[in-house]
Formats: structure tokens, sequence, C-alpha cells
């Protein structure tokens, strides 16, 4: 997965959603959220978009199923790639460990007869989430591996008085897709025990904590990420709905 800061200079710059006031279209499940303009929608979830990507800073195992000889940790470097045995340097990061197995045994299959490579992530490296809205410490946060959107709260100190704790927003960028994905999360309901619909917080990942209702993710937009990233956009998503 792209980190923070390397999602704001891998093309993000051109992102650009102008609201309008259009009727909502159709909710994309309970837990989704829905753009105002129909020109202007969230990507659809797909589950590729669940799982963790590789990044700089990543180490992984890589084990040859018929050349345990083979077998090495190799380190992400900055540049997104990885130093391997017999094929040196592959691009990696972006990846999940699906695809990567893919692109490693193709890249294999030039040096060996029948690779059968399984590659998993050993150890993570730090990457950039960012936190904003009503909790008490916002900003952007470093993280190792994965965490919950109600554990990212928590890394942000927890949430103000004055939070909306069962609709907080969770914001993704799909690599190679200019549109993001949108979810809400009843982190109330996490925290109790509950199934809020909570889920795995990956690298890059903006959480925002909305004072009274979803509505404010385009004032969020305005207030914190246009002052943030070198990049600007606004939109409105559930227009008029009440919570």
């Amino acid at each position: 997965m792209l980190s923070w800061a390397r999602w704001a200079a891998a093309g993000v710059a051109t992102l650009m959603l102008t609201a309008c006031a259009s009727a909502p279209t159709a909710a994309q499940g309970p837990a989704y959220g829905r753009a105002v303009d129909p020109g202007v929608e969230f990507a659809p979830w797909t589950p590729q978009d669940y799982r963790y990507r590789v990044g700089p800073g990543d180490e992984l195992a890589v084990r040859f199923l018929l050349e345990p000889d083979l077998n090495a940790q190799v380190l992400v470097g900055p540049d997104g790639r990885g130093v391997f045995p017999l094929v040196s340097g592959q691009p990696v990061a972006g990846q999940t460990a699906e695809e990567l197995n893919q692109s490693l045994t193709r890249a294999y299959a030039s040096v060996l007869r029948n690779p059968q490579v399984e590659t998993l992530v050993a150890s993570y490296g730090a990457a950039q989430i960012y936190v904003g809205g009503e909790v008490r410490e916002p900003g952007v946060k470093t993280i190792k591996g994965q965490l919950t959107a109600a554990q990212a709260v928590m890394a942000a100190g927890g949430f103000q008085d004055t939070a909306r704790t069962g609709k907080v927003v969770v914001l993704r960028q799909r690599p190679g897709d200019p549109r993001l994905l949108m979810r809400t999360v009843d982190v109330r309901a996490a925290l109790g025990g509950q199934d809020g619909g909570d889920f795995a917080i990956l690298p890059g990942d903006l959480i925002f904590v909305p004072r009274s209702a979803i509505a404010e993710v385009n004032l969020f937009v305005k207030q914190y990420i246009s002052g943030v990233l070198p990049f600007s956009f606004s939109y409105t998503i559930n227009n008029g709905a009440r919570y």
C-alpha cells in the first residue's frame, strides 16, 4: 500500500471532485457512504481493497517450494524494489502477497524450471495514516502493520466529547485509480464488543471523525487535507441524511 506521503506524490495531485446539488446515488450497503453528485461517485470496494499491500521498509520472507536453497529475507527499499536471488531488483511495492507471488513466479520463469514462489510479509516497515476531525490529537500518525479504525482513533488520543462515534469515515486510495474509496465504521459499537463494521486500516488511509453527520467530510477536506496535501478537491456525501 502506498504510504500517506507517497500517495500525494503518486499522481493524486490531479484529483479534483466537484460537488453539486443533485440527488444522492444508491448506497453501496449500510457501511458505505453515498456521493451527492452522480458524476463524482466513490469507487466500489472489492476484496482486493481490504488486503495489505507491500510498502518500502517491509521485510519479505521469500520461500521456494522446489529450490529451498534460494529462500531469502528481502527488504523493500525506498524505491519500492527488492533485491531477490538470481533476478536482482524487482518492483514489489503496492502489490498484495498474492500479486507478488505471481509477479515473482513470472520473473523466475526465465531462470528456473517451473518456479513456485511463496512470499509473506515477515515484518512491517513504518507507514503513515492521517486521523482528523473530533479526536484529541489529530494529524499524521506513523504505524507499523495493520490496525483497525477504532485503534486508529485511539492512536489519535481518542474521541472528543463532541465526536460522532457511530459514523467514523475511512477514505482510501486504490493504486492506479483516481477515485476514492469510502466507508463508515461504527467505532462506538466496535469498542463495545459489537459488530460495528470495523476493518483493517492500511498505510495511506485517511480517517475522519465528524462532529454531527457524515456530510462534514466536505468541511474536513477543506480544513485538513487542503492544507496538508499538494492537491485540492471538494465533495459532499450523504447530503441531507439524518443520523
